[in-house]
């Protein structure tokens, strides 16, 4: 059954309860940036993430700067579709920022939405799962199942997706294929780790692959909105 992941960008919205979630089919995440952290949480927000439970945690932003809480978002989505292929995603936040990324992401095929708020939500989440029939009930008549075979993984999927949250992000984006190498390589060392060189290009070959970025000789064109 899909998983339901609430992930709250709280430095652009800013909600005073989660009641809405309480029915324990959802998973919550609220990313609160390096500023933000040092104010004060509403009571209401605070019971209520509570009463969430181990469903509910806060993700604090260790430093400030451009964009620091949606690339930790960007990154949490891609580790949690490369974990749970089937898991639906909800980003609740007024940044179009994020669109990009979500088409990127239904285009291949998972589900990922943006709302602008909490109350939206569970109009958009899985359906939860079916009680299994008591016994004694009446049942269905049988009917034939077929083996689900997990699709296979994508390659670099964790990594593309925050990748191009970061390129669209750049005012001034590298015009040629060795800067944008440059640029993958130093934003994966900034946020992760550094990558080796094969892996790298292969990011690299994924973007073209996907035509979110052309090449014409050494030189790069973006199609990323």
């Amino acid at each position: 059954m899909a998983t339901n992941y609430v992930l709250v960008d709280f430095e652009n919205v800013q909600p005073d309860c989660l009641a809405a979630l309480a029915t324990g089919q959802f998973r919550v995440k609220v990313f609160v940036g390096a500023a933000q952290a040092k104010g004060r949480i509403s009571f209401e927000l605070s019971h209520s993430m509570q009463m969430l439970g181990a469903n509910a945690e806060y993700v604090k932003i260790a430093r400030t700067g451009k964009n620091a809480v949606d690339m930790h978002i960007a990154y949490y989505v891609g580790r949690l579709l490369e974990k749970e292929p089937a898991a639906v995603i909800h980003i609740v936040s007024k940044d179009t920022d994020f669109d990009p990324l979500i088409e990127y992401l239904r285009a291949k095929g998972s589900t990922c939405k943006r709302v602008k708020s909490i109350a939206e939500v569970p109009k958009h989440s899985a359906p939860r799962p079916v009680a299994p029939v008591a016994k004694g009930a009446i049942k269905h008549p049988p009917h034939v199942t077929t083996t689900h075979v997990p699709s296979p993984r994508r390659p670099h999927a964790e990594k593309l997706a925050p990748i191009i949250k970061h390129l669209h992000s750049l005012s001034g984006k590298p015009a040629t294929s060795k800067k944008l190498t440059q640029t993958i390589a130093t934003y994966f060392k900034q946020h992760g780790g550094a990558l080796g060189d094969k892996t790298v290009a292969l990011i690299l070959d994924e973007l073209v692959r996907l035509k979110y970025v052309s090449q014409d000789g050494t030189k790069v064109s973006y199609h990323l909105s």
